[in-house]
């Protein structure tokens, strides 16, 4: 038989990566994202513990960082930060302008499409697995992918953003 411990280290292992990353295109700071990481971990860990023979799903893992989340979002108030704190000191990249512009304009969205956008572009989410985690129909979620890419498109392009400026 199986300790209940091993196991729910395994799959706090397994998806602690995951659930950061979610939690940090859900929330926008790094401190924050951990605290909400840590609380959808132990979360998991807890029930794991609890319910050995429980088998979590993506899915399953996903609701729940998105559960920490909003139960964080709840309790504290917004966070302010400054624009230096998206720049990367230790290993600037050539790109590193175009993906602070993307996290700028992510931003800048509602919080509903921010999620969608996040979960089928930097989750590799299909369609049907957003609608399971975010307890919707598919229709509904090609709906909110529509919407909220739209909206992107607006915020990126008004800030001067994903077009050629004219000299």
């Amino acid at each position: 038989m199986t300790d209940p411990h091993e196991v729910a280290e395994a799959w706090v292992n397994r998806y602690a990566d995951r659930v950061f990353r979610l939690a940090y295109a859900l929330v926008g700071e790094r401190t924050r994202a951990e605290d909400a990481a840590q609380d959808s971990l132990y979360h998991i860990a807890r029930w794991c513990l609890y319910h050995p023979e429980f088998q979590p799903t993506d899915q399953w893992v996903h609701q729940v960082t998105r559960n920490a989340v909003r139960d964080m979002q709840r309790r504290l108030p917004p966070p302010s930060v400054p624009l230096e704190a998206y720049h990367a000191v230790d290993r600037p990249q050539e790109d590193w302008p175009e993906r602070l512009d993307v996290a700028q304009a992510l931003g800048r969205l509602p919080a509903s499409d921010r999620e969608v956008l996040v979960l089928f572009y930097y989750l590799d989410l299909t369609t049907r697995d957003m609608a399971r985690t975010l307890n919707i129909s598919e229709t509904a979620v090609r709906i909110r992918l529509s919407r909220a890419r739209r909206k992107f498109r607006v915020v990126f392009e008004r800030n001067g953003q994903g077009k050629e400026q004219e000299p």
